[in-house]
Protein backbone atom coordinates (compact mmCIF):
# COMPACT_ATOMS: atom_id res chain seq x y z
CA UNK A 1 0.00 0.00 0.00
CA UNK A 2 1.19 3.50 -0.79
CA UNK A 3 0.70 6.77 1.06
CA UNK A 4 0.98 10.37 -0.08
CA UNK A 5 3.36 12.34 2.15
CA UNK A 6 2.88 16.10 2.05
CA UNK A 7 5.59 18.23 3.65
CA UNK A 8 3.95 21.45 4.79
CA UNK A 9 5.49 24.60 6.25
CA UNK A 10 2.81 26.99 7.48
CA UNK A 11 2.87 30.23 9.52
CA UNK A 12 2.54 29.48 13.22
CA UNK A 13 -0.70 31.46 13.57
CA UNK A 14 -2.46 29.02 11.22
CA UNK A 15 -0.95 25.79 12.60
CA UNK A 16 -3.65 25.14 15.23
CA UNK A 17 -6.50 25.66 12.77
CA UNK A 18 -4.75 23.56 10.11
CA UNK A 19 -4.17 20.69 12.57
CA UNK A 20 -7.82 20.79 13.63
CA UNK A 21 -8.88 20.56 9.99
CA UNK A 22 -6.58 17.59 9.40
CA UNK A 23 -8.29 15.84 12.29
CA UNK A 24 -11.71 16.75 10.88
CA UNK A 25 -10.74 15.44 7.45
CA UNK A 26 -9.53 12.19 9.08
CA UNK A 27 -6.23 12.00 7.23
CA UNK A 28 -4.17 8.87 7.75
CA UNK A 29 -1.78 10.75 10.02
CA UNK A 30 0.12 13.95 10.67
CA UNK A 31 2.76 15.25 13.05
CA UNK A 32 4.82 18.34 13.72
CA UNK A 33 8.61 18.34 13.72
CA UNK A 34 11.27 20.79 14.86
CA UNK A 35 14.37 22.27 13.28
CA UNK A 36 13.55 21.14 9.77
CA UNK A 37 14.69 23.21 6.85
CA UNK A 38 14.05 21.39 3.63
CA UNK A 39 12.11 24.18 1.95
CA UNK A 40 14.19 27.01 0.48
CA UNK A 41 14.72 30.02 2.75
CA UNK A 42 13.27 33.21 1.33
CA UNK A 43 15.54 36.17 0.76
CA UNK A 44 16.06 38.06 4.00
CA UNK A 45 14.33 35.41 6.12
CA UNK A 46 15.76 34.79 9.58
CA UNK A 47 17.47 31.49 10.32
CA UNK A 48 14.81 30.67 12.93
CA UNK A 49 11.54 30.66 11.03
CA UNK A 50 8.09 31.57 12.34
CA UNK A 51 6.69 28.73 10.27
CA UNK A 52 5.55 25.39 11.68
CA UNK A 53 6.67 22.27 9.75
CA UNK A 54 4.03 19.54 9.57
CA UNK A 55 4.12 16.16 7.82
CA UNK A 56 0.76 14.94 6.53
CA UNK A 57 0.07 11.39 5.38
CA UNK A 58 -2.87 10.51 3.14
CA UNK A 59 -4.25 7.14 2.07
CA UNK A 60 -3.64 6.32 -1.59
CA UNK A 61 -7.23 7.06 -2.59
CA UNK A 62 -7.69 10.21 -0.47
CA UNK A 63 -7.50 12.81 -3.22
CA UNK A 64 -10.21 14.92 -1.55
CA UNK A 65 -8.07 15.71 1.51
CA UNK A 66 -5.10 16.54 -0.67
CA UNK A 67 -7.19 19.05 -2.61
CA UNK A 68 -8.44 20.61 0.65
CA UNK A 69 -4.86 21.00 1.91
CA UNK A 70 -3.71 22.83 -1.21
CA UNK A 71 -6.81 25.06 -1.23
CA UNK A 72 -6.31 25.92 2.45
CA UNK A 73 -2.65 26.86 1.97
CA UNK A 74 -3.42 29.00 -1.07
CA UNK A 75 -6.30 30.74 0.70
CA UNK A 76 -4.63 31.37 4.08
CA UNK A 77 -0.94 31.86 3.34
CA UNK A 78 -0.24 31.95 -0.40
CA UNK A 79 3.10 33.74 0.04
CA UNK A 80 4.28 32.35 3.37
CA UNK A 81 3.54 28.64 3.12
CA UNK A 82 5.44 25.87 1.37
CA UNK A 83 4.36 22.34 0.47
CA UNK A 84 5.53 19.43 -1.61
CA UNK A 85 4.33 15.86 -1.92
CA UNK A 86 5.66 12.43 -2.78
CA UNK A 87 4.48 8.83 -2.78
CA UNK A 88 5.93 6.55 -0.11
CA UNK A 89 5.54 2.87 0.73
CA UNK A 90 3.94 1.62 3.96
CA UNK A 91 7.32 1.00 5.59
CA UNK A 92 8.41 4.59 4.94
CA UNK A 93 5.09 5.83 6.34
CA UNK A 94 5.60 3.89 9.55
CA UNK A 95 9.26 4.87 9.95
CA UNK A 96 9.24 8.46 8.67
CA UNK A 97 9.20 10.21 12.04
CA UNK A 98 12.25 8.33 13.36
CA UNK A 99 14.61 10.50 11.33
CA UNK A 100 13.61 13.54 13.38
CA UNK A 101 13.25 11.99 16.82
CA UNK A 102 16.30 11.76 19.10
CA UNK A 103 16.68 11.69 22.93
CA UNK A 104 16.38 15.07 24.62
CA UNK A 105 15.94 16.41 28.15
CA UNK A 106 13.10 18.55 29.45
CA UNK A 107 12.72 19.42 33.13
CA UNK A 108 13.41 16.32 35.23
CA UNK A 109 12.86 14.00 32.25
CA UNK A 110 14.78 12.48 29.40
CA UNK A 111 12.49 11.65 26.48
CA UNK A 112 13.96 8.67 24.64
CA UNK A 113 12.60 6.93 21.51
CA UNK A 114 11.81 3.29 22.14
CA UNK A 115 14.16 2.11 19.39
CA UNK A 116 17.05 3.59 21.42
CA UNK A 117 15.86 2.21 24.78
CA UNK A 118 18.33 -0.65 25.04
CA UNK A 119 21.40 1.42 24.18
CA UNK A 120 20.19 4.24 26.45
CA UNK A 121 19.79 1.96 29.46
CA UNK A 122 23.21 0.43 28.87
CA UNK A 123 24.92 3.81 28.58
CA UNK A 124 23.08 5.69 31.34
CA UNK A 125 24.27 4.65 34.79
CA UNK A 126 23.46 7.70 36.95
CA UNK A 127 19.73 7.84 37.90
CA UNK A 128 20.14 11.44 39.05
CA UNK A 129 20.69 12.53 35.46
CA UNK A 130 16.97 12.38 34.68
CA UNK A 131 13.83 10.27 34.59
CA UNK A 132 13.59 8.38 31.28
CA UNK A 133 10.33 8.33 29.33
CA UNK A 134 10.43 5.83 26.47
CA UNK A 135 8.16 6.94 23.64
CA UNK A 136 7.27 5.62 20.22
CA UNK A 137 4.83 8.30 19.07
CA UNK A 138 3.93 6.76 15.75
CA UNK A 139 1.51 9.26 14.33
CA UNK A 140 -0.13 10.20 17.63
CA UNK A 141 0.42 13.69 18.98
CA UNK A 142 2.92 13.84 21.82
CA UNK A 143 6.51 13.26 20.79
CA UNK A 144 7.63 15.68 23.48
CA UNK A 145 8.98 18.06 20.85
CA UNK A 146 5.98 20.34 20.66
CA UNK A 147 6.02 23.38 22.93
CA UNK A 148 2.73 22.42 24.60
CA UNK A 149 4.03 18.98 25.60
CA UNK A 150 7.31 20.43 26.80
CA UNK A 151 5.47 23.00 28.91
CA UNK A 152 3.48 20.31 30.72
CA UNK A 153 6.52 18.06 31.22
CA UNK A 154 8.46 20.97 32.67
CA UNK A 155 5.67 21.84 35.11
CA UNK A 156 4.93 18.27 36.20
CA UNK A 157 8.38 17.98 37.69
CA UNK A 158 7.56 20.88 40.03
CA UNK A 159 4.28 19.43 41.35
CA UNK A 160 3.59 17.01 44.19
CA UNK A 161 2.58 14.03 42.07
CA UNK A 162 3.38 11.00 44.32
CA UNK A 163 0.22 9.21 45.41
CA UNK A 164 -2.07 11.41 43.29
CA UNK A 165 -4.86 10.31 40.94
CA UNK A 166 -4.46 11.89 37.50
CA UNK A 167 -6.65 12.08 34.40
CA UNK A 168 -5.00 12.90 31.07
CA UNK A 169 -7.59 14.04 28.51
CA UNK A 170 -6.40 14.04 24.93
CA UNK A 171 -3.51 11.77 25.86
CA UNK A 172 -2.07 11.35 22.37
CA UNK A 173 1.02 9.17 22.61
CA UNK A 174 0.54 8.90 26.37
CA UNK A 175 3.75 10.78 27.12
CA UNK A 176 2.22 12.92 29.88
CA UNK A 177 0.51 9.94 31.52
CA UNK A 178 3.79 8.03 31.47
CA UNK A 179 5.52 11.07 32.99
CA UNK A 180 2.95 11.25 35.80
CA UNK A 181 3.45 7.56 36.49
CA UNK A 182 7.24 7.94 36.58
CA UNK A 183 6.78 10.72 39.15
CA UNK A 184 4.80 8.44 41.44
CA UNK A 185 1.12 9.01 40.65
CA UNK A 186 -0.94 6.20 42.14
CA UNK A 187 -3.53 5.98 39.35
CA UNK A 188 -3.72 7.53 35.89
CA UNK A 189 -6.60 7.49 33.44
CA UNK A 190 -5.60 8.41 29.88
CA UNK A 191 -8.30 9.03 27.26
CA UNK A 192 -8.23 10.08 23.62
CA UNK A 193 -10.90 10.10 20.92
CA UNK A 194 -8.38 8.87 18.31
CA UNK A 195 -8.03 5.06 18.26
CA UNK A 196 -4.48 5.43 16.88
CA UNK A 197 -3.60 7.51 19.95
CA UNK A 198 -5.10 4.86 22.22
CA UNK A 199 -2.94 2.18 20.61
CA UNK A 200 0.11 4.43 20.88
CA UNK A 201 -0.57 5.14 24.58
CA UNK A 202 -0.98 1.42 25.31
CA UNK A 203 2.28 0.61 23.56
CA UNK A 204 4.20 3.34 25.39
CA UNK A 205 2.71 2.34 28.73
CA UNK A 206 3.99 -1.20 28.22
CA UNK A 207 7.40 -0.01 26.96
CA UNK A 208 7.84 1.89 30.22
CA UNK A 209 6.89 -1.14 32.32
CA UNK A 210 3.79 0.48 33.80
CA UNK A 211 1.02 -1.96 34.82
CA UNK A 212 -2.47 -1.45 33.41
CA UNK A 213 -3.78 -1.35 36.98
CA UNK A 214 -1.84 1.90 37.41
CA UNK A 215 -2.28 3.48 33.97
CA UNK A 216 -5.58 2.77 32.24
CA UNK A 217 -6.03 3.84 28.62
CA UNK A 218 -9.48 4.31 27.09
CA UNK A 219 -10.94 5.67 23.86
CA UNK A 220 -13.05 8.73 24.60
CA UNK A 221 -13.01 12.30 25.80
CA UNK A 222 -14.54 14.55 28.43
CA UNK A 223 -17.78 12.56 28.38
CA UNK A 224 -16.20 9.12 28.94
CA UNK A 225 -17.98 7.51 31.93
CA UNK A 226 -14.70 6.96 33.79
CA UNK A 227 -13.84 10.64 33.35
CA UNK A 228 -17.30 11.84 34.36
CA UNK A 229 -17.62 9.53 37.37
CA UNK A 230 -14.03 9.54 38.61
CA UNK A 231 -12.42 11.72 41.26
CA UNK A 232 -8.97 13.08 40.47
CA UNK A 233 -6.30 15.15 42.14
CA UNK A 234 -5.12 16.56 38.81
CA UNK A 235 -6.53 16.91 35.30
CA UNK A 236 -4.07 17.34 32.42
CA UNK A 237 -5.50 18.60 29.13
CA UNK A 238 -3.02 19.33 26.34
CA UNK A 239 -5.67 20.17 23.77
CA UNK A 240 -6.34 23.04 21.39
CA UNK A 241 -8.22 26.10 22.58
CA UNK A 242 -11.15 25.34 20.27
CA UNK A 243 -11.70 21.94 21.89
CA UNK A 244 -11.27 23.31 25.41
CA UNK A 245 -13.75 26.11 24.75
CA UNK A 246 -16.31 23.69 23.30
CA UNK A 247 -16.03 21.47 26.40
CA UNK A 248 -15.89 24.12 29.11
CA UNK A 249 -19.10 22.95 30.80
CA UNK A 250 -17.77 19.39 30.91
CA UNK A 251 -14.47 20.65 32.35
CA UNK A 252 -16.42 22.50 35.05
CA UNK A 253 -18.27 19.27 35.91
CA UNK A 254 -15.10 17.21 36.45
CA UNK A 255 -14.50 15.94 39.97
CA UNK A 256 -11.18 17.71 40.41
CA UNK A 257 -10.04 21.12 41.58
CA UNK A 258 -6.58 21.14 39.98
CA UNK A 259 -5.95 21.54 36.24
CA UNK A 260 -2.97 21.78 33.90
CA UNK A 261 -3.97 23.18 30.50
CA UNK A 262 -1.77 23.54 27.45
CA UNK A 263 -2.52 23.91 23.75
CA UNK A 264 -3.71 27.53 24.02
CA UNK A 265 -1.92 30.12 21.89
CA UNK A 266 -0.94 33.42 23.50
CA UNK A 267 -3.52 35.36 21.50
CA UNK A 268 -6.30 33.30 23.11
CA UNK A 269 -4.98 33.23 26.68
CA UNK A 270 -7.05 36.14 28.00
CA UNK A 271 -10.24 34.66 26.56
CA UNK A 272 -9.39 31.25 27.99
CA UNK A 273 -8.72 32.64 31.47
CA UNK A 274 -12.03 34.49 31.37
CA UNK A 275 -13.86 31.28 30.45
CA UNK A 276 -12.19 29.43 33.29
CA UNK A 277 -13.07 32.17 35.75
CA UNK A 278 -16.73 32.39 34.74
CA UNK A 279 -17.51 28.71 34.09
CA UNK A 280 -15.06 26.60 36.12
CA UNK A 281 -14.42 29.01 38.98
CA UNK A 282 -11.23 29.38 40.97
CA UNK A 283 -8.04 31.14 40.04
CA UNK A 284 -4.69 31.02 38.31
CA UNK A 285 -1.89 29.23 40.17
CA UNK A 286 0.86 29.39 37.58
CA UNK A 287 1.37 30.40 33.97
CA UNK A 288 4.23 30.37 31.53
CA UNK A 289 4.68 30.38 27.77
CA UNK A 290 6.96 29.05 25.08
CA UNK A 291 7.10 30.27 21.48
CA UNK A 292 3.55 31.59 21.54
CA UNK A 293 2.01 28.66 23.43
CA UNK A 294 0.64 28.94 26.96
CA UNK A 295 0.62 26.70 30.02
CA UNK A 296 -2.15 27.46 32.53
CA UNK A 297 -2.27 25.85 35.96
CA UNK A 298 -5.69 26.47 37.48
CA UNK A 299 -7.26 25.57 40.80
CA UNK A 300 -10.76 25.88 42.14
CA UNK A 301 -10.76 27.57 45.51
CA UNK A 302 -7.77 29.71 44.55
CA UNK A 303 -8.27 33.44 44.19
Amino acid sequence: MKYKEIKVSIPKEFAEEFSSLLEEWQVAGFYEILFDREEPRKSGEAIISDNTPIRVYLAEDDSASEAKIWVYLKAKAPEDSFAESRWIETKEYEEAYKEFYKPFSIGVFWVVPTWEKESWEQAKTNPAEGVPIYINPGLAFGTGHHETTRLVLSRLGSLEIPGKKVVDIGAGSGILSVAASKLGASEILAVDIDPNAVRSSLFNRDENGIPETKLRVEEGGFDHPLVVEGRFDLCIANITFAVLRANMDKIAALNTDHFLFSGVITERKAEFLELLSHIVGGGLLFETSWNGWELVEWKRGAA
